[in-house]
């Protein structure tokens, strides 16, 4: 993924629906010009500036209008991207800004790719691949704790020592090139062997404890939950069951009770399950049903599967099929059950499913594979991937060098650059177009 960075970029950075504020992104060499362009106003400055109360131009439903904005100005490299931008801060009608985008267009702008703008900000040095990353996390953290992850992660929790050691270790490796050129001098030693075994031994250690951070991070946050919910007596926890039993890990699987009568489910059960080798927590809540009376537990299950509902990273809307066809459900994967059980009319969107026959069965799991993986969650697990290698890369490097010491600085020097090289994919200073388009491709346009 490398588009033009010479090219000026304009989207829609807010949101997508109504909203009282709405703002356009610009972010290339033309931007001040073509806002320019748009309001008319002189943009003049040397520094960031806010424009406050101007009038943009633009064409809608076939009429020009004034539109009322607020214009934010970077002229130079102190914007996020590197380069001079502009945002218009206005309506936050989806009409209006997409008219403002295509003003920007019509002026000179291109529309921007998916995570451009923050690609820009990684080519600019204004951040580095791990904080790229943590950007759609901390957009698309469903929960504390994984908000919490991304913004350290964001902040350089991760990358801010290992960009440390990879300066220190590049001064290591100069020295000891350096030392190569007065070989035959034996008076002449720019790095003596009990400090280098000590430069060593730290760079290995810090490398171990960052490989330790991630591993923990790793294991409370990279499982995307996948909840089953509905109302009661739908065969939710039959569907959990069987799904289970096809695609459970061994050492993880919870088999839930299952009987005709409503409520029988009254807590949440959880079970890893793989599909395709992408692994994931499968939750059976238990059943939703407004109407009901409610005692003391049953309040409680209702708030843990509030909680669920909140965090979960895709929701299995559970309703049995019957002759009646089913309302379309938004923002889930809607799952109609039991259709051996009755002459059901099938409704689109739904997945027709029997945990009896095991009918759809195979398609829900492959469905629920294909949502987790297009959608961006795992951004973090991913750096996790990646970091890992690479430090496993480095690390291994780095107890040879130890090895070499006593051998030569020539073996030494070779393993540095190798360690060097392991460092340099977890921060993004080793990075290819393949990298770049896995990363940016989930992000969404105008960030």
């Amino acid at each position: 993924m490398t588009p033009d960075v010479a090219d000026t970029i304009a989207a829609i950075a807010t949101a997508r629906g109504a909203s009282r504020r709405g703002v356009v992104r610009l972010s290339g060499p033309r931007a001040v010009s073509i806002a320019h362009l748009l309001c008319g106003a002189t943009l003049e400055g040397n520094s960031p500036r806010r424009f406050a109360d101007q009038t943009l131009r633009i064409e809608l439903a076939g009429r020009s209008h004034e539109l009322p904005a607020d214009l934010f100005v970077w002229p130079d490299e102190r914007s996020y991207t590197r380069q001079p931008a502009v945002e218009f801060h206005t309506l936050g009608s989806p009409p209006v800004l997409d008219a403002v985008v295509r003003a920007c267009l019509a002026a000179g702008a291109r529309l921007a790719e998916p995570g451009e703008f923050t690609l820009r900000a990684l080519l600019g040095g204004r951040i580095d691949l791990t904080q790229a990353e943590a950007v759609l996390s901390v957009i698309d953290a469903r929960s504390d704790e994984r908000l919490e992850a991304a913004l350290e992660q964001l902040a350089g929790g991760l990358s801010t020592p290992l960009h440390r050691l990879r300066v220190d270790l590049l001064g290591l490796l100069a020295d000891l090139e350096a030392g190569l050129d007065f070989v035959e001098e034996e008076d002449i030693r720019f790095v003596e062997a009990d400090e280098l075994r000590r430069r060593l031994a730290a760079a290995a250690k810090l490398v171990d404890e960052t490989a330790s951070q991630i591993a923990e991070r790793d294991d409370a946050q990279r499982l995307p939950l996948v909840a089953i919910i509905g109302p009661p007596n739908v065969g939710k926890s039959r569907l959990f069951n069987v799904l289970v039993e096809r695609y459970g890990v061994e050492s993880q699987r919870t088999q839930a009770i299952v009987a005709d009568a409503a409520g029988v489910t009254r807590d949440t059960l959880a079970a890893v399950i793989e599909i395709n080798g992408l692994r994931c927590a499968l939750i059976d809540t238990a059943g939703d049903d407004e109407t009901a009376a409610i005692d003391a537990i049953d309040r409680v299950a209702r708030d843990r599967l509030t909680a669920v509902v909140r965090d979960a990273d895709l929701l299995v809307e559970c309703r049995r099929a019957g002759p009646a066809p089913l309302t379309t459900l938004v923002d889930r994967l809607s799952v109609a059950t039991m259709v051996d059980a009755s002459a059901a009319t099938m409704s689109e969107g739904w997945l027709a499913t029997s945990a009896a026959t095991g009918q759809g069965v195979a398609e829900l799991a492959e469905t629920i594979a294909s949502r987790l993986a297009e959608s961006s969650h795992g951004t973090l697990a991913a750096t996790a991937d990646r970091c890992r290698t690479g430090l496993t890369q480095a690390a291994g490097a780095l107890a040879r060098a130890l090895d070499a010491v006593d051998i030569g600085d020539e073996l030494v020097s070779l393993e540095l650059r190798e360690a060097l090289d392991g460092l340099g994919r977890v921060v993004g200073e080793v990075v290819t177009d393949e990298v770049l388009g896995e990363i940016f491709g989930k992000f969404c346009i105008g960030k």
